[in-house]
């Protein structure tokens, strides 16, 4: 993708509505181009500008009395015209008050998500709730040892809060639902379009691109996802990963997300990947362990590798990767050793990483 290319789906981008290989080529691009990168932060901030401004303005004064004096003043219509104006005017003050009605009902209405007790008492606040209520921007929802909690969000989904758990109801809008889970454990169900539901977490924001899975956060603020169904995007300001159903990956506080894994990986994998993410000077070490120990249930794994080790080392996950699950015809060992996107987003089709048929056509 060149920056051509990354200027037309800047927009679908903001409104989340790139599907999830456009998506990858897009966040390739902007890793390495600080303008586009720019370009998009731009047009985020513009819709955030746009979404908090207010839907009606209030009169500064009344104008009604002025309204009536001036047609009191006017000379009577004639008996023909009579009923017609009646009507017109009674229609008028009809308008008028139900407008009234629905923008002081509107100003004076917070949106709200149901929220259950599964299990003991769950607090919102410091109100416990034995039976229905309701969560509202900026209500914490939180447990206990002995509790669990159900959360409908809005009419995409809902949330399962497992004890010893904090989270709290960020927001809503017609593009995105949001949530912040400090702490605990969550699962979500979500059956919307992509890029509509959002879970911030000190080390990342979990993004559903159609999904089921369970995020968790520790004491420390790192956290952990497992996808049971779809995908989900992790996120931590130019670093994004996409994670399939089947696969976890963990994210550090101050660092942002890892790799993907696969849910059975050998523990020793998982150790290499920890090293090789969130310990920097073991990096080369870990990379070593991580292709002696990698299956073909692991080349996901290995793909994401592919952008994140040094180019001279590119080459040996290639050889790897190539060996556990051959890449596409046109997919090439010169191409991927200079990070080509559409080759890159190519073979993470082959992998069902994503749909191979999102992928784009690009000819023969």
């Amino acid at each position: 993708m060149n920056c051509t290319e990354a200027h037309a789906s800047l927009d679908d981008s903001v409104d989340g509505t790139l599907s999830p290989v456009e998506s990858l080529a897009l966040d390739a691009h902007l890793a390495r181009c600080p303008r586009c990168r720019e370009a998009l932060a731009s047009l985020r901030a513009l819709r955030d500008a746009a979404a908090s401004l207010p839907h009606e303005i209030t009169p500064g004064r009344d104008l009604w009395p002025e309204i009536v004096a001036a047609t009191a003043a006017r000379p009577a219509p004639s008996r023909r015209l009579t009923l017609p104006l009646a009507l017109a005017a009674a229609a008028v003050v009809v308008l008028v008050a139900i407008g009234a009605w629905s923008w002081q009902h509107r100003a004076t209405r917070q949106p709200g998500w149901t929220v259950a007790p599964l299990a003991g008492t769950p607090h919102v606040g410091a109100t416990p709730i034995s039976g229905d209520a309701r969560l509202r921007p900026g209500d914490w929802l939180e447990t206990d040892d002995a509790s669990r909690a159900r959360l409908d969000v809005g009419a995409i989904g809902e949330v399962r809060l497992e004890a010893n758990s904090r989270v709290r109801f960020v927001g809503t809008a017609a593009n995105q639902h949001r949530l912040e889970l400090a702490r605990g454990t969550l699962h979500a169900l979500i059956w919307s379009p992509p890029r509509l539901f959002f879970v911030d977490t000190p080390a990342a924001t979990a993004i559903d691109l159609g999904c089921a899975y369970t995020l968790a956060v520790d004491a420390e603020g790192h956290g952990i996802v497992r996808v049971t169904a779809g995908y989900v995007a992790l996120e931590n300001g130019p670093r994004t990963v996409v994670v399939p159903a089947g696969m976890m990956c963990a994210a550090r506080r101050g660092t942002g997300p890892g790799t993907p894994f696969a849910a059975d990986a050998s523990p020793a994998l998982r150790a290499a990947l920890d090293r090789f993410d969130f310990h920097p000077a073991e990096r080369t070490a870990a990379l070593d362990e991580i292709l002696r120990e990698s299956r073909r249930e692991d080349s996901v794994t290995l793909w994401h590798l592919l952008s994140q080790v040094p180019a001279g080392r590119r080459g040996d996950v290639f050889d790897q990767l190539a060996a556990l699950h051959p890449p596409p015809e046109e997919v090439t060992r010169e191409g991927i050793l200079r990070a080509d996107a559409v080759m890159l987003t190519r073979w993470a089709g082959e992998l069902g990483l994503i749909a191979a048929s999102d992928a784009p056509y690009r000819g023969p």
